[in-house]
């Protein structure tokens, strides 16, 4: 385990440490016992149809492949195992995009050229669809009595700045910003020294000026399903709230998600968001219900759900060659 590793992962158990002092934990425990297996299963299903959702966007953007059944059902494995390493891995949350574009190389001959592009593009997707999500929970913020000046100042300033960056990564793909700068620089003696690499960012820009320009109705699709699967997180909270004697109003519901989501972004370092997610929902759920406890125990069944997904993930990945036949093969893509 390299330094930076260790360091995120101290300073996210340091935050959790520091959140967990004031709180009763054998309240916590008591309420999450109380969510039960039950609870937790379906806390799972609801997560299990956002990630879907979002396995099939990520198939829209892949435009050379069909969208069908068995490769909704490649596209959903390989995110479950590339995820996995996003997850546990602080590296800003790409460790596991590697991860995809390698098995779908390895096992359905998807270049890494077309991988990589649909990888990016559906990060940038999946963020734009997420500051849609973040400007409804800011509005009921704006409009909540509950929730104090200094938090709504603090959830401006995250959303300004998720808005500007998620626009500026768009605009470098949209207007082929990075081949205009190799083009611009080309003279220079570096550039003749990485012309390979130059060639591969114009194959990439041109791919996504193709698809932002030409398959508008799979975008509008790939936006819509991504916005459900950050919508489908307002649910998991409101059914968890409900499994812990708890009835709490949709939009409470949505700035709750809506936080804990923004503050995982900033905390891209630390795996899994440990302590700032937890800090997240402990903050709104006192806000809004004055229990701290309530807040932490909702945390602990996301925690539980994480987990869980995360070791399917990980024996996706290990199991992988062994699951699928040679038949699975991307030949029967048409």
């Amino acid at each position: 385990m390299n330094i930076w590793k260790i360091v995120s992962l101290a300073a996210g158990f340091t935050l959790l440490y520091v959140i967990m002092q004031d709180i009763d934990l054998g309240d916590v425990a008591g309420l999450v016992s109380a969510v039960g297996v039950g609870g937790v299963c379906l806390v799972v299903l609801i997560y299990f149809f956002a990630f879907l959702g979002d396995s099939i966007s990520w198939l829209l953007i892949l435009t050379s492949l069909p969208v069908s059944f068995s490769w909704i059902r490649r596209t959903f494995v390989v995110r479950l195992a590339g995820e996995a390493f996003n997850n546990v891995v602080p590296a800003g949350g790409f460790a596991g995009e590697p991860v995809k574009a390698v098995i779908l190389k390895s096992r359905y001959g998807v270049s890494y050229t077309e991988a990589s592009a649909s990888i990016v593009m559906a990060r940038t997707v999946n963020m734009i669809a997420l500051i849609v999500f973040l400007m409804i929970g800011f509005a009921f913020m704006m409009a909540s009595d509950a929730i104090d000046g200094a938090l709504k100042l603090t959830a401006s300033a995250g959303l300004i700045f998720l808005t500007v960056g998620t626009a500026l990564l768009f605009a470098v793909q949209r207007f082929s910003i990075s081949s205009w700068l190799s083009t611009k620089f080309g003279r220079q003696g570096w550039a003749a020294r990485a012309a390979g690499a130059i060639k591969v960012i114009e194959d990439l820009d041109r791919r996504f000026v193709t698809f932002y320009t030409r398959n508008r109705r799979r975008l509008w699709a790939a936006l819509l399903l991504a916005f459900i699967n950050w919508a489908l997180g307002v649910i998991e909270i409101y059914v968890t709230f409900k499994f812990l004697g708890t009835d709490i109003a949709w939009s409470d519901a949505w700035m709750m998600e809506a936080l804990a989501q923004m503050i995982r972004a900033a905390v891209f370092f630390i795996p899994l968001g440990i302590g700032a997610q937890e800090g997240a929902f402990v903050v709104i759920a006192t806000a809004i219900t004055g229990t701290p406890s309530l807040g932490l125990a909702c945390a602990a069944v996301r925690r539980i759900r994480e987990l869980l997904w995360v070791f399917m993930g990980l024996a996706a990945w290990t199991l992988y060659p062994s699951e699928f036949k040679d038949t699975d093969k991307r030949e029967d893509a048409s």
